[in-house]
């Protein structure tokens, strides 16, 4: 994949997960508003409900006990239609006929309304207003050529009460009278309380609240015992106990001190698995750019891998090459000491080829499982000394130096002497190769619980956090200019780790750039 490319789709990867969380988050914050104002309006309809319920039955109960009253005191004193009205139908051709009239009867009742019952103490005089329906039916007939004409008529007359006249007339008094009390005698919490239940029932609005009256901004006595004047939650008002022109001194007030749970309990069902598919969304897709960039870094670990065996076989392969030349040469075919030098040249780099080649085919083997290792009681210190036996010599050629500092105790371990032994000549080779002065390399090691513990500290190059953490990995090599400066093809660590974990072991680092790295093995006693 081109570098151009590889970047083009990552960043667009990027782009459409940033715009799935954005469009989600939009979704989410739009839905909430749009709960939020169903829910105020929802709260203001049931307001007005309350303030209309109450204002109507405050004035049913004065019509209700005025009504009672004027039927407890007998006939009135007095009694005269006010207004008169006439309802003539159109001309018709059938023989009958009819008229309506409409009339207003007030019956005065000339007693102090402050004499039955206090609520009427501002009253001079009772009245009562009833409305008269009354019709007439005509028959028509014509006898003789001067048009006599005999009439019979027929009366239907009603008389009623509470018509939206009287209503309005009652309504105009009270409203008039009640403006006087104090509003705890107009209407009580538990009215208020039964209704707003009962409204936000209605609206399915299932969630605490505290109400209280005001008036002018003041607080009364109308509200609830755990009501208080500090803001609770979201504020919603209504005028109550309006006047006859519309105004009122007194505002009913509704606190929801956990409207926001439960709007978002309203939303939590389809928001939340609109935020879990989107965070599965993010999460596979990161996943997959997380794969494609492992992915990128793997092959082109594996074009420098593939670079660097193709450089490490170059070398000897050339090298070989010219043993051959040389032996076949007509000088040299007679002088048995040269072939027998250009043959052992030719034998070191066919198996410098072949180690080469079997640490490849080792760490395959081990990837798939398939490498065969026999494990028996050794002792871990003969398998350390062993390993510094390998690399004396280039030590010495280094004028390098490795101190040895081993628990004296019989450290038997179950393992496999070749393979451990490996493991700690690549960590030495890695230490002799990774420093540019003279090789100074300390090995301890000490008994922890049942288990040994071995720290090989060199004074190389070290290396950064970056390095420290793919330094395991198949194929990374630490650089250090060219990519060819360091022989080796990035396996030697990675084999190490696994052969340790084969043992049931662990091995870890530390290490800092321009001082030196540490490796710390522990692997499990008998």
């Amino acid at each position: 994949m081109k570098k151009d490319y590889f970047i083009v789709l990552v960043s667009l990867m990027l782009l459409s997960i940033i715009g799935v969380i954005a469009v989600q988050a939009y979704w989410i914050k739009t839905s909430w508003n749009n709960k939020e104002e169903a829910f105020s309006l929802a709260v203001n309809q049931v307001l007005e409900s309350v303030s209309l319920e109450v204002q109507n039955r405050e004035l049913n109960d004065y019509i209700l006990a005025y009504e009672r009253l004027i039927d407890s005191v007998g006939k009135p004193d007095d009694s005269n239609f006010t207004d008169v009205f006439l309802f003539l139908p159109e001309e018709n051709t059938t023989s009958l006929s009819t008229f309506f009239a409409y009339g207003i009867l007030q019956e005065d009742y000339n007693i102090d309304g402050s004499s039955l019952d206090p609520r009427f103490a501002q009253l001079a005089n009772l009245s009562d207003y009833k409305n008269v329906n009354t019709t007439a039916i005509i028959s028509n007939d014509v006898f003789g050529r001067e048009n006599n004409m005999i009439t019979s008529v027929s009366k239907l007359k009603s008389v009623e009460r509470r018509n939206p006249f009287e209503v309005a007339k009652y309504r105009s008094i009270f409203m008039q009278y009640m403006a006087n009390l104090p509003i705890h005698k107009r209407v009580s919490t538990q009215e208020i309380l039964l209704l707003l239940n009962k409204g936000l029932n209605d609206k399915n609005i299932k969630t605490p609240f505290e109400f209280g009256v005001y008036n002018n901004k003041l607080a009364t006595r109308v509200k609830l015992n755990s009501y208080s004047e500090e803001d609770k939650g979201p504020r919603y008002a209504t005028p109550i106990l309006v006047d006859d022109i519309g105004k009122s001194p007194y505002e009913l007030v509704v606190f929801f001190p956990k409207k926001e749970n439960f709007v978002l309990s309203s939303l939590i069902g389809v928001a939340g698995l609109s935020i879990i598919l989107t965070l599965f969304i993010v999460l596979v897709s990161f996943s997959a750019l997380y794969q494609i960039i492992q992915q990128k870094k793997i092959a082109v670990m594996k074009t420098d891998f593939i670079n660097n065996m193709s450089h490490e076989f170059k070398t000897p392969i050339a090298t070989i090459g010219l043993a051959i030349d040389s032996i076949l040469n007509v000088k040299t075919i007679n002088k048995p000491k040269k072939i027998q030098e250009y043959t052992k040249m030719i034998k070191e780099e066919n198996n410098r080829m072949l180690k080469q080649v079997e640490d490849v085919l080792r760490i395959s083997q081990l990837e798939r499982g398939t490498l065969q290792i026999e494990k028996k009681e050794i002792n871990i210190n003969e398998v350390i000394r062993n390993a510094i036996s390998h690399v004396s010599l280039i030590i010495k050629s280094r004028n390098g130096k490795i101190d040895i500092n081993l628990n004296s105790d019989l450290n038997i371990i179950y393992g496999n002497i070749n393979h451990l032994t490996n493991v700690f000549v690549n960590i030495l080779d890695n230490a002799i190769k990774y420093s540019t002065n003279s090789p100074l390399i300390k090995i301890n090691s000490f008994i922890d619980k049942k288990i040994i513990m071995i720290t090989i500290k060199d004074n190389g190059i070290g290396m950064d956090l970056n390095s420290q953490k793919l330094i395991f990995q198949k194929f990374y090599r630490v650089q250090t200019g060219n990519i060819h400066d360091i022989k080796g093809h990035g396996l030697g660590l990675t084999y190490v780790k696994k052969i340790i974990q084969v043992h049931q072991g662990q091995i870890n680092l530390k290490s800092k750039k321009g001082i030196g790295t540490t490796f710390e093995i522990s692997i499990p006693l008998i």
